[in-house]
């Protein structure tokens, strides 16, 4: 009803049935012609003031501020091919546009969502009147930490709730690590392919970076063994299970070998696990074949409940969780609990896992029917993962990856080349699809016969 008013209002601006400089009736009148309360109306006209449509003088009423005039519809401009790079990837392929297929995204679709239950969420907090008391807990909220820690129990990683630091994202949490425990110039291990978005943060911080090439099982054992030789790294930046952005999974012999690895070379291990609640035989996380001893663990609630809520955590060792927390509280104080309220709301409904078993469903055949789809049109696949969101995919002949995206933001179609996957943005010939999005015909069109 407010939004009926506040529309309603702007329109007998704009016709000129409300002229500037016009007192306007009040809100009791208002209240009584249009049958509801004048509560009502008053929340009306605090947004339209806010808007400059309306002036309030006290003791008088409200006015009419000025009158807005409808702007002329922009003429259409001629479609620009932004050039598929880092700024690209961080910046374009975020802003939303209903017409364009983001086939190289990193986010599920928001309808495969359960709306119900988060609006349901949403209501049960108004209904609470919960209002944040000031910042928070520098380690997040402790109601959800306490949920975690049981839910990580239940990953074979023993952890209590001041073992965890509530993060905005996994991002945030992977930027948080490396800043806290290293410096810059200091040697990483990172995944060859890996998450573009910490490669681009690890390059910004100006840490030396050192790709491991990664296999359908995980990384090269014998390619990580002479790295290691050489470089002697502080830390690997590694995303095990499901990664993105191959899709593939570490084989649980590589596991084991790469913690003995960490042991014998002294190196911290910084486990991404961000599709976790995908992986349908629950393979053991490194943090709980560990037993957080040297591996720092990472997961976020953005695949699971909704990519806007932005809630992450971190779980590791105490000494190092202290460090990161000091880092928190130093870049960006607490992180934001009434997200982290809301987010303990959705995991603690029965439905929860219900949307979790639908997830992991829908997912499970889109892998299916997007292989598929690769290999009958000649496609090479890195890995065929059983789930989780990406496919890693070579086109056939000399189709070029970097020029096929280029060519196809001009239909509306968003694509993600191996580039910006590797260090430094090194040559691939590979790109990433995302399942969810990738089985849509306008994509097969395009990729049946792209521009020469």
């Amino acid at each position: 009803m407010v939004e009926n008013i506040v529309n309603s209002a702007i329109s007998a601006i704009q016709c000129g049935q409300w002229r500037k400089g016009a007192k306007i009736p009040s809100i009791r009148r208002m209240a009584g012609e249009l049958g509801v309360s004048p509560f009502t109306v008053a929340e009306a006209y605090d947004r339209l003031v806010t808007l400059g449509y309306l002036a309030a003088r006290p003791g008088s009423g409200f006015y009419v501020e000025a009158r807005r005039e409808s702007r002329p519809p922009d003429l259409p401009a001629a479609p620009r091919v932004w050039p598929v790079d880092e700024y690209w990837l961080l910046r374009k392929i975020y802003q939303q546009d209903a017409n364009t297929l983001f086939a190289g995204c990193g986010w599920l679709p928001s309808h495969w969502y359960d709306a119900e239950a988060q609006q349901k969420a949403l209501r049960q907090l108004a209904r609470d009147a919960v209002v944040a008391p000031g910042y928070g807990d520098p380690k997040g909220f402790l109601p959800l930490r306490e949920h975690l820690a049981d839910r990580l129990s239940e990953r074979g990683i023993q952890a209590r709730a001041d073992d965890i630091a509530l993060t905005q994202g996994a991002s945030r949490a992977l930027d948080m690590a490396a800043c806290a425990l290293l410096q810059a110039g200091d040697t990483v291990l990172v995944d060859d392919p890996g998450y573009c978005n910490l490669l681009s943060c690890l390059a910004f911080r100006e840490f030396k970076l050192v790709p491991v090439p990664w296999t359908e099982h995980g990384p090269d054992l014998e390619q990580l063994r002479a790295l290691l030789l050489q470089h002697r790294p502080r830390a690997f930046f590694t995303n095990p299970w499901l990664q993105n952005p191959t899709g593939a999974s570490y084989a649980p012999s590589i596991a084991h070998q790469v913690l003995r690895l960490a042991e014998e070379y002294d190196f911290l291990i910084v486990e991404d696990n961000v599709s976790a609640d995908f992986a349908g035989d629950r393979q053991p996380a490194l943090a709980a074949l560990d037993g957080l001893k040297r591996v720092l663990y990472i997961d976020s609630f953005s695949k699971s409940l909704s990519p806007g809520l932005r809630v992450g955590y971190l779980c590791g060792p105490s000494e190092l969780l202290e460090r990161i927390v000091h880092y928190k509280m130093m870049s960006g104080l607490t992180s934001p609990e009434l997200n982290e309220r809301l987010a303990l709301e959705l995991v603690s409904e029965g439905r929860y896992r219900r949307q979790l078993e639908r997830l992991r469903a829908r997912l499970a055949e889109a892998q299916a029917q997007c292989q598929q789809l690769f290999l009958e049109h000649g496609w090479q696949l890195f890995a065929r993962p059983a789930n989780g969101l990406f496919l890693l995919a070579r086109p056939p002949g000399e189709l070029d990856a970097r020029r096929l995206a280029e060519q196809a933001q001009q239909h509306k179609i968003l694509l993600a080349p191996g580039h910006l996957f590797r260090a430094y943005g090194m040559p691939s010939d590979w790109l990433r699809f995302n399942v969810a999005f990738s089985q849509d015909r306008r994509l097969w069109d395009f990729l049946s016969s792209p521009p020469q």
